[in-house]
């Protein structure tokens, strides 16, 4: 079963970024490759979720269920497909600055599909990963190092226009 952990700080307390993953729609704008969601219920959501194999799409149709939650601190979920089931653990810690997040995704690919999702999970883990923790940080802002002094980032500005576009783009599309 490919796993993976990832492990970063974002720039706001524990409160605020446990209310942002709650939040189905809020979190799927930060999760790579979601097109789609439709909530079901407060714990519950139905999305669609496209990857490229290749020059090919895949498009899932997930469940995604809270199974458990101890807010702010710790949330398990799961997300299941026709050929995949994923469990998804979070915590939350408060740190110096801001919020140390702890995330671990443990994906199985079952029937035909087995081969085809374990090996694009395996390829594409690393990547997503990193691609959602920018998201976050984008939005919530980096932590900045204590040894030096917060600085703004060129095009910051820029880069939350570009982000709101792109949501107001998706949000208007779907309706």
């Amino acid at each position: 079963m490919p796993r993976r952990e990832a492990k970063f700080e974002v720039n706001a307390p524990p409160d605020e970024l446990w209310r942002f993953i709650r939040d189905f729609q809020s979190l799927c704008t930060c999760i790579p490759g979601v097109e789609r969601i439709r909530l079901v219920d407060d714990r519950t959501a139905d999305l669609t979720v496209k990857e490229k194999v290749g020059v090919v799409p895949l498009i899932l149709d997930l469940r995604a269920r809270i199974e458990s939650e101890q807010p702010p601190h710790r949330l398990h979920a799961t997300a299941k497909a026709e050929h995949l089931t994923m469990a998804i653990d979070v915590s939350l810690q408060a740190g110096p600055v801001g919020t140390e997040l702890l995330a671990v995704f443990d994906v199985r690919g079952e029937g035909q599909l087995k081969p085809i999702v374990d090996r694009l999970f395996e390829r594409r883990a690393t990547e997503r990963t990193a691609q959602f923790a920018d998201s976050l940080r984008q939005r919530f802002g980096a932590v900045a190092p204590a040894s030096a002094p917060a600085q703004a980032r060129p095009g910051l500005i820029r880069t939350i226009r570009g982000w709101l576009a792109r949501l107001w783009r998706r949000l208007t599309s779907t309706s």
